[in-house]
């Protein structure tokens, strides 16, 4: 007999939805078949079976279940499974009627973990009537209990999304030390390559797509800016440079990851950006696609937007953002006025790791690789540093 345990598909939620099973309780099952779906707060990710077997399932669809938690098992065949059943008939039967008064009824784990959570009392649980009572009954019972309630009409319910969103930046808050830098920085150079470009390659590219290209290729000069903080002392540094950056399309705010982005070209990354807002609007990136990044680039580019002073998403060093693009005038070199187009590019960082002189010249750098960016890679990166 096998377990299937819930694996742990972020970081930002201590518990997922078990949307739905793929594979009917007491289906003969192979290897790789799907076996249901999870939803975290920013993903559905489906699970595959890795044995063949007879599936049981352990827990209802509809359910919350955290990471770790064992919601189903595969047997050797059918027999296996109905002497599984039969025994756990048995020992329910047998806490019954030996365990007294207000004993009438059994709780599921589950169950028993969200009437404590809820406050359910005994009277209530034994008000549903049933002798055998699940997660999916309690998390019905509370519903019809929170409807019962007289809710003020100024009172909204954040959604999960929100709420995970609300615990990483708390999170942020609480144990980064941070410091902020921004430094203005000309894009002209930057403009005219991607218009260039785009016209060239048929796909339109931005200034993110750029900037990631850039930023990710600063790895190997820059290591501990793609490091996560250890509480022994040591900054553990990033093998790849995997960039994260924000998609926020009025759906809810996600991170995708850009994977490897220091061997991207411009294009490769613009057309991976592309396919994030497509999956933004529709709500359905896997749980893999958001995980694994060095470093983060938030995106706040509307046109007014001067300036945003970014968290630092906990398990990184930085986070870097872009402001919107600007127009004004400067003095040039020999004493006449030119129009200039420029953005403002913010570094908020973990003091713990990165102290104020570096953080500038992280950006200087920033800075220079925009004014003549490298669009298309012909090489391999630079091995990180140290």
């Amino acid at each position: 007999m096998i377990e299937i345990t819930v694996p742990k598909l972020n970081n930002n939620d201590a518990q997922y939805d078990l949307v739905e099973w793929l594979a009917e309780d007491g289906a003969t099952v192979t290897k790789d078949d799907d076996l249901l779906t999870l939803e975290t707060s920013k993903a559905a990710e489906d699970l595959v079976s890795e044995h063949d077997g007879v599936l049981h399932q352990a827990v209802e669809a509809g359910e919350q279940v955290p990471p770790g938690a064992v919601i189903g098992r595969i047997f050797a065949d059918a027999a296996a499974r109905d002497a599984f059943l039969a025994a756990a008939e048995a020992a329910a039967a047998t806490r019954t009627d030996t365990s007294g008064e207000g004993a009438d009824f059994v709780l599921t784990a589950q169950a028993r973990t969200q009437a404590a959570e809820f406050g359910v009392t005994e009277e209530e649980l034994r008000s549903l009537g049933k002798r055998i009572i699940k997660g999916s009954d309690v998390e019905a019972l509370v519903a019809r209990r929170r409807a019962s309630e007289e809710i003020p009409s100024n009172r909204l319910e954040l959604s999960q999304h929100q709420r995970a969103i609300g615990a990483v930046v708390t999170e942020s808050h609480r144990t980064v030390p941070a410091s902020f830098t921004v430094v203005r920085m000309r894009v002209d150079a930057a403009e005219a390559a991607t218009k260039e470009l785009s016209a060239r390659s048929g796909t339109a590219i931005g200034l993110p797509a750029v900037l990631i290209t850039q930023l990710a290729a600063l790895r190997a000069a820059f290591p501990a800016f793609f490091a996560t903080y250890d509480e022994d002392g040591y900054a553990l540094l990033a093998e790849q440079s995997h960039v994260g950056v924000t998609v926020d399309l009025g759906n809810g705010l996600y991170i995708p990851v850009v994977r490897d982005a220091d061997r991207l070209s411009a294009v490769e990354v613009a057309e991976q950006l592309e396919d994030f807002r497509f999956s933004a609007l529709r709500g359905n990136f896997r749980g893999s696609e958001l995980m694994g990044a060095a470093i983060t680039l938030s995106l706040n580019n509307d046109e007014d937007v001067l300036l945003t002073q970014p968290i630092i998403f906990p398990g990184q060093t930085c986070m870097v953002s872009l402001g919107g693009v600007q127009t004004g005038l400067e003095l040039a070199a020999d004493g006449g006025v030119v129009a200039a187009r420029y953005v403002h590019v913010g570094l908020a960082f973990d003091h713990r790791v990165v102290n104020g002189r570096e953080a500038v010249q992280f950006l200087q750098a920033l800075k220079s690789a925009l004014q003549a960016p490298e669009l298309e890679r012909t090489a391999e990166p630079a091995a990180t540093a140290g």
